[in-house]
């Protein structure tokens, strides 16, 4: 790893170094590309830089934890990047900040978005309330997409083909008592997310803790996020979480707007 390193780095920064910062950059963005994580083979074919380069320059991400191997040969998304990108969205340059202020304070709970990020969704943004608690989340935190209401809004909205290919590669592992665990019952569930246009948890994910989220869509109906409201159960019982889906749709379609 350490000779690898050393070769990536002299690669970047060596005298070529504007066209292997190309090379990299190229490299980083096959890597973030959705259905992750990615064969060697598919990173170098799709940034068009040589299979042995392309090896090099993930030999540094890897080191840099901006890339990581899963032990089979492929790469997905490191927590450096995923903080990167979280640090750019929280930046806030086309308004969604305030679209997320304007749904916290019209529901009184925490707001949260959420993006896909391989086999998992990561928080962008997150709005406390203006009160003593704090729910324990935070920007950058990583979701099981099966038991959460942010990975649950996103899983329904995916491509059949993508989001089954995406389940057939995790465990739908118990959080709770209350978690959804067989893939019958989630493929069930997901129908319903579709047709309703959000998604609920209610200590699914954490007890004492209930959300509800509705997709962000592109304009070809492709989930790029997830805006989702999160509460303590003695605060919302269960009957009372989808009087917030009216709320959270709006707000997730007003983001879409923004993007």
């Amino acid at each position: 790893m350490d000779s690898d390193r050393a070769v990536a780095g002299t690669e970047i920064t060596g005298v070529s170094g504007s066209n292997s910062v190309a090379k990299a950059l190229r490299v980083l963005d096959a890597l973030a590309q959705p259905d992750a994580p990615h064969r060697l083979g598919e990173i170098a074919e799709r940034s068009g830089v040589p299979k042995a380069s392309a090896h090099r320059i993930l030999g540094t991400l890897v080191a840099e934890g901006y890339a990581v191997p899963d032990g089979e040969g492929r790469y997905g998304i490191g927590g450096s990047l995923q903080a990167m990108a979280a640090r750019v969205l929280s930046e806030d340059t086309v308004g969604i900040g305030a679209v997320l202020r304007t749904l916290q304070q019209r529901l009184g709970q925490t707001v949260h978005l959420a993006v896909l990020n391989g086999d998992h969704a990561t928080y962008t943004h997150k709005v406390d309330p203006d009160r003593a608690y704090r729910i324990a989340t935070e920007v950058g935190m990583r979701l099981p997409l099966h038991a959460t209401a942010a990975g649950k809004a996103l899983l329904a909205h995916l491509p059949a083909e993508e989001a089954s290919a995406l389940l057939d590669t995790v465990a739908l592992t118990a959080r709770t008592a209350r978690t959804v665990t067989g893939r019958a019952e989630l493929d069930h569930e997901l129908r319903g997310v579709r047709a309703d246009g959000f998604a609920v948890d209610y200590e699914e994910h954490e007890q004492s803790i209930c959300s509800l989220a509705a997709p962000v869509l592109d304009s070809g109906g492709y989930p790029v996020g997830a805006v989702s409201v999160s509460a303590l159960t003695f605060l919302v019982t269960r009957e009372q979480l989808p009087s917030f889906a009216d709320a959270v749709r709006q707000a997730a379609a007003d983001v879409a707007r923004r993007l």
